[in-house]
């Protein structure tokens, strides 16, 4: 295999990992959310501070109460 391969494919494998680290950033919002153990613009802020605000499909009136 290439170098050039094998570059790519360490770095899909290190792109991957980052991606399941997000999600259970995710899990994680929700599940203290559902719990009652943050308020709803708590979990606004953490996934704002942990960049995954955009991912979530808030609408302007929701960010801002």
């Amino acid at each position: 295999m290439s170098d050039r391969r094998e570059y790519l494919l360490a770095e899909l494998r290190a792109a991957a990992l980052r991606a399941r680290l997000l999600q259970a950033d995710i899990d994680a919002v929700g599940l203290a959310l559902k719990a009652g153990l943050i308020s709803p613009d708590q979990a606004i802020e953490h996934l704002s501070d942990c960049g995954l605000l955009h991912l979530v499909g808030l609408r302007e009136e929701q960010e801002a109460a």
